[in-house]
Formats: C-alpha cells, sequence, structure tokens
C-alpha cells in the first residue's frame, strides 16, 4: 500500500493515489473454496450467478448448476435463496475486514487515513457487483425482517471496522469515533451508489472533499483535548 499524506487527497486527483489491490483471497479475485468446504463453494457460485443475473432472475437452479451440485444440496446448507444473499454478502465482508484489519496492522498511522480512504474508493471502482448485490439485500431487508436482522448485523460490522481504523489513526477512543463512523459509513454507501447510477459522477472529487472533512475532524478532535 502506498498512501499519500491527506494534504495530497485535499489537493491532487485520486488517480494518482496507489491503492491497496485486492488479495488472492477475495471475492471475484481468485478466491478459491477448500477443498471439501462445499458451503464456501456454494457461496462462491452464488456470488457469480448473483452477480451476473441479479437477485430477481437468479434461481436455486442456477447457482447449483454453477456449483456442480444438486439443488438439494444447497437447500440442505441453505433454506432459501434469500439465506444465500445473506450468505455470499456477509462472506464479501469478511474478506474485506480482513483487508481492512491489514491496513491497520501494516500502514503507518500518519498515512492509515489516506490508506482507508483510498481503498474505499477503489473498491467502488473494482467491485461493483459487491456493491450491487449489497443495495439488493438492502431492499429485502426493508421487506422481510428475518433479513433485516442480517442487513443490521452488517450495517454494525461495517461501522465498527470505520470506528477500529478512527481509533488507531487518532492512537485512541475518540469522543464522537462512534457518530463519525456512521456518517463515514453512510458516505461510502452513498458514493457508490451514486457512481453506480451515475456516469457523470465525480466519484474521486467526491473522496478529496470527504478527506477533508476526516482531517477537520481528527483535528477538531485533537485541538478539543489540548484545552
Amino acid at each position: 500500500m502506498a498512501a499519500y499524506p491527506m494534504e495530497y487527497l485535499d489537493n491532487q486527483h485520486t488517480d494518482d493515489i496507489l491503492v491497496v489491490q485486492p488479495t488472492k483471497n477475495e471475492w471475484g479475485s481468485g478466491m478459491k473454496p477448500r477443498a471439501g468446504n462445499t458451503r464456501a463453494q456454494l457461496i462462491e457460485a452464488a456470488y457469480k450467478v448473483l452477480a451476473e443475473k441479479g437477485y430477481e432472475n437468479c434461481s436455486v437452479k442456477d447457482i447449483a448448476r454453477e456449483a456442480g451440485v444438486s439443488p438439494g444440496l444447497v437447500h440442505y446448507h441453505f433454506a432459501n435463496k434469500e439465506d444465500l444473499l445473506v450468505s455470499v454478502v456477509k462472506e464479501a465482508a469478511n474478506e474485506y475486514c480482513q483487508q481492512m484489519r491489514h491496513l491497520r496492522e501494516t500502514v503507518a498511522e500518519d498515512k492509515l487515513a489516506d490508506a482507508a480512504l483510498a481503498e474505499s474508493m477503489e473498491r467502488t471502482k473494482s467491485k461493483a457487483d459487491w456493491y450491487k448485490l449489497r443495495y439488493e439485500l438492502y431492499v429485502l431487508g426493508l421487506r422481510n425482517p428475518a433479513i433485516q436482522s442480517g442487513v443490521k448485523e452488517l450495517f454494525a460490522r461495517g461501522r465498527e471496522g470505520i470506528e477500529e481504523t478512527i481509533q488507531t489513526v487518532a492512537g485512541k477512543p475518540l469522543p464522537n469515533g462512534a457518530e463519525m463512523s456512521a456518517i463515514l459509513f453512510a458516505c461510502f454507501e452513498g458514493l457508490a451508489l451514486q457512481s453506480f447510477v451515475d456516469s457523470e459522477f465525480d466519484l474521486e472529487g467526491a473522496y478529496r472533499i470527504l478527506g477533508q472533512m476526516v482531517k477537520q475532524f481528527l483535528q477538531t478532535q485533537s485541538e478539543r483535548e489540548r484545552t
């Protein structure tokens, strides 16, 4: 990961930023399920089929065919197609959380905010299918209380991961860290959605402003502690 100071994000186009490259184990980038792990193989197949056809246009039979198994085996591991979608999004989120944890462990604290923002923007560009599956899950969650609990869990994990990154950058927990994490989570999701529906949307410009907001937040928190 090569990251630049926040000032660079303030003044330059983020095309020039070198960002974390997806790991070989990341969804859609060559992930191979463990041998004999049928559930993992089904999730891998479901990710591919759901990404290609969308939730409404695919069936359990399609997923079973992709995985090379019978539909009955799919139903043995998953209650229904909704359960599969929740599992797919959760597993992809696990991969993302692992990648962000790797950032926190390997990137210097003074460069971590830049690296995390750059990674989020790059993921929006390279993982459109993952985001679109998430959005389909959100819509289903609004209609189905059973799925809503899974969406709630995903939201909570997303906010917690962001807050951990903020704490690492600041060197300690911040009084408003949870609130800022919720705002950033909403920004990441919302900016991605806008970029998918509007080909002229300036994603990089929006992330430059977001970088300025994060910088100002951290400065304000630091100044409050000194007074």
